[in-house]
């Protein structure tokens, strides 16, 4: 007996619906879509169209349903218009973490209006940070004007991020392996804008294993005790390596921005970027004008 799109949608909702998920419906659709190549509009669309993947779909909907992320299940996230690789070696970009992205393409853009500039992105991950400041400055790059290094202490993560680079034409971005901010950047000039997307989830969330904590590495989620341990060594690490009057520019957790505050030099400025929810997201800390 042939299975429409609309029997596997349908067959799909229900298990995940059992497994508790709270957007069944929306990930069926987007399994669906994805085993099929075609866009979630067309699936939905099209109900009565066969569905001859539905093994395939079964497969996955097992996964979904013990809990894997469907980034990790898909290949890739949807993020600032961009697709991003995902897999198990990093963690899945964020919304939020898109507003980080453009604080320092603002901040790199302002500052490139003076002359060149040097640029760092910590634990970049996935590298979908610097592969949207790449985008965003390629022509700088090509020309010298800006210096951007994207760095990791994971080896998974940076082969994940040299593979999206390439699927996204990024050239200019160097990518090395560092301990935070030791380890690399050597010969280089110090950054004038330092981004970081540290993990700043505390140990006992992750150990939680709450949605997609269960899955992602665990070094790119553990911030320690109360999430801040690697903010601090940063914190403690940054005046010595970064430029004269650079901006660092942290994503943080809520409820941490007062923390971040009293970690910050004395003499710097503090500036807080909200989310679409409120609440704090990212911090912008001015070492002095430059």
């Amino acid at each position: 007996m042939s299975v429409t799109i609309g029997d596997a949608l349908q067959a799909a909702t229900r298990r995940l619906r059992a497994s508790g998920s709270e957007t069944a419906r929306l990930d069926a659709e987007l399994l669906v879509a994805h085993l099929i190549e075609r866009d979630r509009a067309w699936v939905i669309a099209h109900p009565e169209a066969a569905m001859v993947e539905a093994d395939a779909l079964d497969a996955l909907v097992g996964r979904r349903a013990s809990g894997e992320p469907i980034a990790y299940l898909r290949g890739f996230k949807e993020w600032h218009s961009l697709r991003i690789g995902t897999d198990a070696r990093a963690l899945i970009p964020r919304p939020e973490t898109e507003l980080l992205a453009d604080a320092a393409g603002d901040e790199i853009e302002r500052r490139l209006a003076d002359g060149p500039v040097a640029a760092w992105e910590v634990a970049t991950g996935s590298g979908a940070v610097s592969i949207v400041l790449g985008l965003r400055f390629g022509s700088a790059l090509a020309e010298g004007r800006l210096s951007l290094l994207a760095t990791d202490i994971s080896d998974d993560a940076l082969s994940l991020a040299a593979e999206n680079f390439a699927a996204h034409g990024i050239r200019g971005v160097a990518l090395e392996h560092a301990d935070l901010l030791e380890g690399a950047g050597d010969g280089r000039p110090r950054p004038d804008v330092l981004i970081a997307n540290l993990p700043y989830v505390s140990t006992a969330e992750v150990d939680a294993r709450w949605g997609s904590l269960g899955f992602e590495p665990r070094i790119a989620t553990d911030g320690g005790f109360d999430g801040l341990d690697l903010l601090r060594r940063l914190m403690d690490e940054a005046p010595g390596r970064v430029a004269e009057g650079a901006t660092i520019l942290l994503e943080i957790g809520a409820g941490q921005v007062e923390a971040i505050g009293e970690m910050a030099p004395a003499g710097a400025i503090v500036e807080v970027v909200s989310d679409l929810a409120g609440l704090d997201r990212v911090v912008r800390i001015g070492l002095g004008q430059r």
